[in-house]
């Protein structure tokens, strides 16, 4: 099973962060705090980003000690905008799948990207995974493509390419990313977890340069499923 979802790209500039700004976030159906933000933005130790994104099969709640909100299961809406937040200060909060609850406290450095994926999970109804990123490899004539390992069966992620399964990114292990400089073309990429005849579709079209683009793989009811997207920042504020 494929899903994929539109969105606007990434800003070029990713080696120049720096910026004032605040995290803008959907209502849920409750009361938010004031301006919906789940955590303060800064400097003044510069800028980190972190987005959230529900590779669950039902709505995801996010709940901060200022705001709530909720990340819809659909394909155009479980992958969120990577928002500014204070680098070096504790966020925490807590993600919720039905009645399952999990905590979350993350801490980024300055420049640093993190992802907090929710999953279903047996065990426990509900698992949460962060991956980190600190970008510094950007290439205005490149695209960047990430391969997320959410899938805690599935040993060794490979994102593959084309008719012949040509290996774009390999051995990416559970709760591991992985990411590299591609050419902006339009091919058909695919994601194995075993063997490559048997890749899932991993849907992005036509890459852009200078863009980045996130591929998931996380544990469905009948399988891996995957979601691709290319990768969006928030708008940013005073």
């Amino acid at each position: 099973m494929s899903m994929s979802g539109a969105a606007n790209p990434l800003s070029r500039r990713l080696l120049g962060l720096a910026a004032l700004a605040a995290i803008c976030c959907a209502q849920g159906g409750t009361a938010l705090a004031a301006d919906g933000r789940l955590y303060p933005s800064g400097p003044p130790n510069g800028v980190a980003y972190l987005r959230f994104v529900n590779l669950a099969p039902r709505e995801v709640t996010i709940i901060s000690p200022a705001a709530k909100i909720a990340i819809p299961a659909d394909a155009a809406h479980r992958v969120g905008a990577f928002d500014p937040v204070t680098p070096g200060v504790s966020l925490t909060g807590t993600a919720r799948l039905g009645q399952a609850t999990k905590p979350i406290e993350v801490k980024l450095a300055a420049n640093e990207f993190a992802t907090v994926a929710v999953v279903s999970d047996g065990a426990d109804a509900i698992a949460v995974t962060v991956f980190r990123e600190t970008p510094s490899d950007f290439n205005a004539l490149k695209s960047s493509l990430g391969l997320f390992n959410a899938d805690k069966s599935c040993a060794a992620a490979r994102l593959v390419a084309g008719d012949k399964h040509q290996q774009v990114i390999g051995d990416v292990a559970p709760g591991a990313v992985g990411r590299r400089q591609v050419n902006p073309v339009n091919t058909a990429l695919a994601v194995a977890c075993g063997d490559p005849a048997q890749a899932l579709p991993a849907t992005l079209g036509q890459l852009n340069a200078g863009d980045r683009y996130s591929v998931f793989v996380a544990a469905g009811a009948s399988g891996p499923e995957i979601v691709a997207q290319r990768d969006e920042q928030a708008p940013l504020r005073p």
